[in-house]
């Protein structure tokens, strides 16, 4: 049995999930009040983000590393502009510094979300020969 390994850039594939799941966030605002219900989408776009990782086989931890951040980031991104704009409309009010250390949290839970997806999608491949 072979395994191509895939010639795809991480970046088109993380915008393409993270607009996917950022837009899932949205409707999740919207339909539901309760707090913890967000975890869902969330839970969601990790389980894809994995399975698209582990469909490509790209052997290295960089572009899956990557390709999974960027997906977090996106559909975060996306949710907070949404919120912080057209939801609560007080994204001005906040000062630069009240962003920057929101998104530096969001950052860290993403990388360590990513890390660990991008861990699991290449576990068992080097059992695989090529």
């Amino acid at each position: 049995m072979f395994y191509f390994k895939s010639t795809k850039k991480p970046a088109p594939i993380a915008l393409s999930l993270g607009i996917l799941g950022g837009t899932v966030l949205i409707i999740t605002t919207l339909l539901t009040s309760k707090g913890f219900a967000i975890f869902i989408p969330y839970t969601a776009l990790i389980i894809a983000t994995f399975a698209v990782l582990r469909a490509v086989h790209w052997s290295s931890f960089s572009k899956r590393f990557t390709t999974s951040f960027l997906t977090f980031m996106v559909a975060t991104i996306i949710l907070y502009l949404f919120i912080g704009i057209f939801d609560a409309g007080t994204i001005l009010e906040i000062p630069v510094l009240g962003h920057i250390w929101r998104f530096g949290l969001l950052a860290v839970i993403g990388g360590a979300l990513s890390f660990a997806v991008a861990y699991l999608a290449d576990v068992g491949r080097s059992q695989i020969t090529e």
